[in-house]
């Protein structure tokens, strides 16, 4: 019997340069985070404490994702990223499946994100029904694949990312009214 943990097949991962490109994407939202954060309003003029400014968290958060994908970016090169297109068919196995599948899952990522930034939140939909909405869709859909390796049917995917987006929906909701004292939507 094998007792090695249970692993991705081979060529399920992504290769460097997909992962190359993939950083390159993440340093570029990052810094547009930190930079969307540094110019919001530090409300100086109402003497608010520099460290409660609302810029504070979305900037520390940006220069995260700035270093994360650095990190990525170097792991990349490291594996191969920069070597002609030859040089990377004859040492590693060729996974063009892996690469789309990947970008696809990036930009499900980026969109529901999105989708969740722009057009649920500040339209007249309560925030914690919003965010419920968002965690389940984003839980269903982008976890969909390993669920029906685990055995479980669609339904019962559904409703278990129902329960995920009920109960995170309610963590935030309660942290940010109760916890950090902001008024939501």
């Amino acid at each position: 019997m094998d007792t090695t943990p249970s692993t991705a097949a081979e060529g399920d991962e992504p290769s460097a340069r997909a992962d190359l490109v993939a950083s390159a994407l993440w340093i570029t939202f990052g810094a547009a985070v930190a930079i969307g954060a540094w110019r919001m309003d530090r409300l100086e003029r109402l003497s608010i404490n520099p460290y409660e400014a609302p810029g504070l968290v979305p900037g520390l958060l940006g220069a995260l994702i700035v270093l994360l994908g650095l990190a990525l970016a170097g792991r990349s090169v490291r594996r191969g990223a920069l070597r002609p297109a030859s040089a990377l068919a004859e040492g590693t196995p060729a996974a063009p499946t892996a690469d789309t599948q990947a970008l696809r899952h990036m930009a499900a990522v980026f969109g529901l994100t999105l989708f969740y930034a722009l057009a649920l939140i500040g339209t007249g939909l309560p925030f914690w029904l919003a965010t419920f909405a968002f965690i389940t869709v984003f839980v269903g859909l982008l976890d969909r694949e390993r669920q029906a390796r685990l055995g479980r049917s669609p339904a019962a995917q559904w409703v278990r990312a129902a329960i995920y987006g009920a109960v995170w929906s309610a963590i935030v909701t309660l942290s940010f009214q109760h916890i950090f004292l902001v008024r939501l939507p």
